[in-house]
């Protein structure tokens, strides 16, 4: 297997939420940290994006860590996915936002494995939707992330046909995450409110 960066998506506003979400509580542990533990088990490096001027609270991991910035703060998931590939020193990438904080490494494993050369992305689609910001990208892809941001492009989704992205549907990817739990995030209090009463009940 090709050597794997893990990318992990903390530059967001927050607006919804009202407070930074990287620096949540959950059991104890920040949504950041939580993140940073899952991803450990399936990736040799780990590269943390933040916003501009916004400090990222401490992780504690043995894989090398590295802190890039979103150029541009704002501007959607896209322009911090092109940081994170940018300071990856793998091959892959592994994509996940800091508000899912119950991603499967099974899962994450299982992504890697379906990329090829006729598929630089691997994107789950769950609830019949896409799930780009829990996905694998071969880092050769950059240069069609930067073409769509120059473009104007600011969905990750909108390179999906560029990179041949093989959306992996829910009876393949339940052989690893059977209840679907990787893609349970938070956007609201509300919703962060039903993830410290136990993952069942939240919304995803």
């Amino acid at each position: 297997m090709a050597d794997v960066s893990g990318v992990i998506l903390a530059g967001g506003r927050s607006s919804r939420m009202g407070v930074d979400k990287a620096s949540l509580l959950l059991d104890g542990v920040t949504m950041l940290q939580r993140s940073v533990n899952r991803l450990a088990g399936a990736v040799d490096e780990l590269v943390l994006v933040g916003a501009p001027g916004r400090p990222l609270p401490d992780v504690v991991t043995d894989r090398p860590v590295r802190l890039v910035e979103d150029p541009i703060e704002g501007k959607g998931p896209l322009v911090g996915i092109v940081a994170g590939l940018e300071a990856c020193r793998g091959s892959v990438a592994l994509v996940v936002a800091v508000d899912m904080p119950f991603v499967e490494p099974a899962l994450l494993r299982a992504l890697v494995t379906r990329l090829d050369e006729d598929h630089r992305w691997v994107v789950p689609v769950a609830e019949e939707r896409p799930q780009p910001l829990c996905s694998v990208l071969a880092v050769s892809a950059l240069p069609v992330l930067r073409a769509h941001l120059a473009a104007g492009d600011r969905a990750p989704m909108a390179a999906a046909s560029d990179l041949g992205a093989y959306q992996m549907p829910p009876e393949e990817w339940r052989a690893f995450d059977p209840e679907g739990r990787s893609f349970i995030n938070a956007n609201t209090p509300d919703e962060f409110a039903a993830l410290l009463e136990g993952p069942e009940t939240a919304s995803d």
